[in-house]
């Protein structure tokens, strides 16, 4: 039987990171351990529901971004302990029955290596279902927290169906082998905040040839982007702006138009302050990463 570790990031919304892991507990019958990492400085709510509910968890004193928290989720899984298997989950996200577990079969049943799911959003119940809209308010989509409207999609299913198109969910819900960290190693905390770090991890497993699939019946549902829609944090446009371009000198053109295999085009980066990254796809060390955010807050403002 294999070891799961599920992993959530959380910057604020405890009333979402609730419902997420209330999802966990009502579908996952695999055996597992939730951890979460708490980015959002001086966040005692959550703190304390996690102790309240024995939930393992590490939190930051600044906020060192996305990408910083899940390599701590990363360090958690495989330098601290020995899980087989990750499933990183958004904590905007509700896992429908079946989702978690035939992901945890999969990996456990193939040579598979990033397992993906599929996202039903917000926008497709509404869609879908036109009663559900009144649980829903605006443009954002603003939740009323009254009842479970998610619950109305039924068309999830236990019997398992892969797609060879894989890497097309990276952190809301997809589970990760060991051997994905060995070979690609941490998320990229120049994508600081948040975005393009996604991008990045995908580009990276491409072209490191990691083995990938989607099952296509491992469904989510996904609130969509509450921390900036109805949260206390979030990254703006701005950080948006810098994070693509930050890519596209990392890799020479936009998401699907790289023109380097090696980032940088394997020459040395300095990102400005005389911080040289050397590394290519496979990031192993974290020893230059609170230097590399502290960089780029400043530059961001």
């Amino acid at each position: 039987m294999s070891s799961n570790l599920i992993g959530i990031v959380t910057f604020g919304g405890l009333n979402f990171t609730k419902l997420t892991i209330q999802g966990i507990r009502e579908t996952v019958k695999s055996p597992y351990l939730i951890y979460a990492v708490v980015g959002k400085p001086g966040d005692q709510e959550t703190i304390t529901w996690l102790n309240q509910e024995n939930i393992p968890f590490v939190w930051h004193e600044l906020n060192w971004g996305f990408p910083y928290s899940v390599n701590d989720i990363y360090d958690f899984a495989w330098k601290r302990n020995s899980f087989d298997n990750l499933i990183m989950i958004g904590n905007d996200v509700i896992p429908y029955p079946h989702a978690v577990d035939s992901l945890i079969q999969v990996a456990n049943t193939t040579d598979f290596e990033w397992i993906c799911s599929r996202q039903y959003s917000v926008k497709d119940l509404v869609r879908d279902f036109p009663e559900t809209k009144g649980y829903f308010s605006g443009e954002k989509m603003t939740y009323n927290f009254q009842d479970e409207p998610w619950k109305v999609y039924q068309n999830y299913s236990n019997e398992i169906s892969i797609s060879s198109a894989g890497l097309s969910d990276v952190h809301n819900l997809a589970l990760y082998k060991k051997s994905v960290m060995d070979k690609i190693g941490y998320i990229d905390v120049n994508f600081y905040p948040a975005y393009y770090e996604d991008n990045d991890y995908a580009r990276r497993g491409v072209n490191a040839k990691i083995r990938s699939c989607t099952v296509i019946n491992s469904i989510y549902f996904h609130f969509w982007s509450r921390t900036i829609h109805q949260g206390t944090g979030g990254s703006d446009s701005t950080y948006f702006n810098h994070n693509r371009n930050f890519y596209l000198g990392k890799w020479g053109g936009d998401f699907g138009k790289e023109k380097y295999t090696i980032p940088f085009n394997e020459k040395p980066f300095d990102i400005g302050n005389g911080t040289i990254l050397n590394y290519g796809l496979n990031i192993q060390s974290r020893d230059q990463e609170k230097e590399i955010i502290s960089f780029w807050m400043e530059e961001h403002g």
